[in-house]
């Protein structure tokens, strides 16, 4: 192989290592994101959830409790 070969094809390389860089660069900013959405989505289950045991069927009467419909 020649230099000039050489040169071209390193030259190559590093111009695939910049896009590689970028393109790992702009996954991470990805998964950063997807994980701050997913902590929040989180927050809001739980917020849910708690709000679901506080309006649960424990707070309605039993069936036996509660009084006949009028056309009884």
């Amino acid at each position: 192989m020649n230099e000039a070969n050489t040169e071209a094809r390193f030259a190559e390389l590093e111009i695939r290592l910049t896009h590689q860089d970028a393109t790992v660069q702009a996954l991470n900013d990805v998964i950063a994101e997807h994980q701050r959405l997913i902590t929040q989505l989180r927050k809001e289950v739980e917020a849910l959830r708690r709000r679901q045991q506080e309006l649960s069927p424990a707070n309605l009467a039993q069936p036996w409790e509660e009084t006949p419909p009028p056309h009884y």
